[in-house]
């Protein structure tokens, strides 16, 4: 059955992480305001949580799917495109809450990001309440 999963985490990265997937996904995924859906599953695995981002938007191209990390790459340059989202993204997941994130994607299947992020990713940490 369900059960609660429990991390000792940032919640900040998580709300900017999620936040940037899905504006990402409105951005890119589903231009035109065209309807689509967004999945986001998250299970337990040891001491890792895997995070499963997915859309059913247009999708990315092979060349572009090796650039999307990158700082400053946007396929909507002149159109309010950073090209910082996923960038961002990358950083958090690997620097703050020392994970790693992959991108599946082909064009008109899709997109899906898949986050393994450590339970505790400072385990020397003690949680000390004010």
């Amino acid at each position: 059955g369900d059960r609660a999963i429990e991390i000792e985490s940032y919640p900040g990265a998580f709300s900017q992480i999620i936040t940037n997937l899905i504006m990402n996904s409105l951005v890119h995924g589903f231009p035109d305001e065209r309807e689509g859906a967004i999945d986001m599953a998250i299970k337990q695995l040891g001491d890792q949580v895997i995070l499963t981002y997915s859309d059913n938007g247009q999708g990315i191209s092979a060349e572009n799917l090796t650039r999307i990390f990158d700082p400053f790459f946007t396929t909507q340059r002149g159109k309010g495109g950073t090209g910082l989202g996923l960038h961002i993204v990358y950083n958090l997941v690997t620097q703050k809450l020392l994970g790693s994130i992959k991108c599946d994607s082909e064009p008109g299947n899709g997109t899906t990001f898949t986050l393994l992020i450590p339970s505790m990713p400072k385990p020397s940490s003690v949680a000390v309440s004010s």
